[in-house]
């Protein structure tokens, strides 16, 4: 089960999602961030803090939601992973595709920076 609520900060939409990010839960993710990407003009910080397990198909919902915000320069964070997801984003890669803070005061410090590149093709 994903539980999601919205918070706003900063001028930036944040998620917040507890659960299981996984084949059962992935498209209903996906689609609550997509809502915040076709209706928002922010960044978009997802906190991952409560997020206990991410599968592929996890993965991939992050990925598209990145590409959709890319375009449009809009900043994408997800901060505040625990260990085990933190090492399932490094070790797909996902660290170099997508920002990962290590907390909501340095996803909010990033956002306030300059727009760097935006999701890499390979």
């Amino acid at each position: 089960m994903l539980e999601l609520a919205d918070s706003f900060e900063n001028g930036a939409t944040i998620v917040h999602a507890s659960g299981k990010l996984d084949t059962l839960t992935a498209k209903s993710f996906e689609t609550h961030l997509r809502a915040h990407v076709e209706t928002g003009g922010g960044p978009l910080l997802v906190d991952m803090q409560a997020i206990d397990y991410v599968s592929s198909f996890g993965l991939r919902s992050l990925l598209i939601i990145a590409k959709q915000m890319a375009p449009y320069g809009r900043k994408f964070v997800l901060f505040s992973p625990n260990a085990s997801v933190l090492e399932v984003l490094r070790v797909s890669g996902f660290v170099r595709i997508i920002a990962v803070a290590d907390s909501k005061a340095k996803a909010l410090a990033d956002i306030a920076e300059p727009a760097k590149s935006g999701v890499q093709e390979n």
